[in-house]
C-alpha cells in the first residue's frame, strides 16, 4: 500500500514539473490565477492589437477600449509618445506574447509582448517589452486601457 502512494505521489510531482518546465519552454511563466479561457482571450486580444498597430489601423486598434474611450483615445498620439517616434515611422517587424497575468480577484488582467521595431528614418533597431492592462467590464467584457499600457 505504502509503495502505491509513494508511486501515486511520485508521478504526480513529475507531471506537475513537467506542466512547469513546458510552460517556460514557450517564453512564458506559469501563473495559476485567471481561468483559461481569460488567459486566452487576453492573448488573442493583444496580438490582435499589436496587428492593428502593425498595419497602422488605429481605429480597429481602439476597438478594445471601452466604448467610452474609443470616443477620445489618440493611438497615434500615443505611439509617438511612447516611442518618440512618429507612426509612419514605425515599422512592427515582429511580435510575440510573453506572460499573461490575471489578477486573484479575475478582474485586471495585463498582457507582456516582446516586440522587434525597425525606426525607419534612423536605419535603427529595437526590441521593447510592452505591457498591455485590461480590466473586466462587467457589460463589455475584457477591455484595454491603453493609457497605462505601452
Amino acid at each position: 500500500m505504502k509503495k502505491v502512494l509513494l508511486l501515486f505521489v511520485l508521478l504526480a510531482g513529475l507531471a506537475f514539473g513537467a506542466f512547469v518546465i513546458s510552460g517556460r519552454a514557450r517564453g512564458g511563466e506559469v501563473s495559476f490565477t485567471g481561468s483559461s479561457a481569460d488567459r486566452s482571450q487576453l492573448e488573442q486580444y493583444a496580438l490582435k492589437f499589436m496587428e492593428d498597430l502593425r498595419f497602422k489601423d488605429f481605429q480597429h486598434a481602439a476597438s478594445y477600449h471601452s466604448v467610452e474611450d474609443r470616443k477620445k483615445v489618440n493611438i497615434p498620439q500615443m505611439i509617438e509618445r511612447w516611442f518618440a517616434v512618429k507612426p509612419e515611422t514605425l515599422d512592427i517587424m515582429r511580435y510575440e506574447v510573453q506572460k499573461v497575468d490575471i489578477d486573484s480577484t479575475g478582474k485586471r488582467g495585463r498582457v507582456k509582448v516582446k516586440t522587434v521595431l525597425k525606426i525607419l528614418n534612423a536605419n535603427e533597431i529595437k526590441e521593447p517589452e510592452i505591457m498591455l492592462y485590461f480590466f473586466k467590464d462587467p457589460a463589455e467584457g475584457w477591455v484595454m486601457e491603453l493609457e497605462s499600457s505601452l
